[in-house]
């Protein structure tokens, strides 16, 4: 699922390509929209529209600065009769509060998880300053990326792939490859089977769970005596 951002007080005169080369850097865009006054940019990957976001709110585009934030969705907004004045118009489902009641604070809605599959490979001798962003771009080389993730901590990541040749290609092309000054190790992780998992408890021979064997005690024994309460 992709991810809308709203660019508002935009100019007049700005036009798709002003749009694209402004978000330029912060990841895949499938699609840029321009109105009048504002404008739309459609992510693949949700947490490059946050970082778009984030850093370009405010940020000055042909003369001015411009308003980044998420797009609200469609559901969020109803349809209103024509006004007395004519004309239509959309308003956002949200009650009209008079003078002196207190406004509910704004909720940006929740940004859409990233779609996983299970063409993942760990990316070894990582650099602590390579980003997930980072490594995306240089794993984008070899296919179509899905998701990725770094563990500075461990100078490792993980990349996951549309597709098993795009994988295929990552391990044979780019494995060995440098990084950030580092050369960089792909290995495959191949998705764990359930039914390897080993049983909690284990058994006897026959198949029958295995029971404790508890020690037992003669009441008469003057060397166990010691053992047993009130004796």
């Amino acid at each position: 699922m992709t991810t809308r951002v709203y660019i508002g007080r935009l100019s007049q005169d700005a036009n798709e390509n002003d749009l694209s080369r402004f978000f330029k850097g912060y990841g895949r865009i499938e699609e840029v929209t321009v109105k009048n006054g504002f404008g739309f940019v459609e992510f693949f990957d949700h947490r490059d529209a946050d970082d778009a976001v984030h850093e370009l709110n405010g940020k000055e585009l042909l003369g001015g600065r411009v308003i980044v934030e998420l797009a609200r969705r469609r559901s969020e907004r109803r349809y209103l009769p024509p006004p007395r004045n004519g004309g239509y118009g959309y308003e956002r489902s949200m009650p009209r509060y008079g003078r002196g009641m207190m406004r509910p604070p704004f909720r940006r809605p929740l940004p859409r998880p990233p779609r996983r599959t299970s063409y993942r490979v760990a990316v070894e001798n990582l650099s602590s300053s390579v980003s997930w962003r980072d490594l995306k771009d240089f794993m984008s080389d070899a296919g179509e990326v899905a998701f990725t993730d770094v563990f500075p901590q461990r100078n490792e990541g993980i990349v996951e792939f549309e597709t098993e040749s795009g994988m295929r290609d990552a391990i044979e092309t780019l494995s060995g490859k440098e990084l950030n000054g580092r050369i960089i190790r792909l290995v495959e992780e191949r998705p764990r089977s359930r039914g390897n998992s080993p049983r909690r408890g284990g058994s006897d021979s026959d198949g029958s769970p295995k029971r404790r064997n508890h020690k037992r005690y003669n009441v008469y024994d003057t060397h166990a005596c010691s053992k047993i309460a009130d004796c």
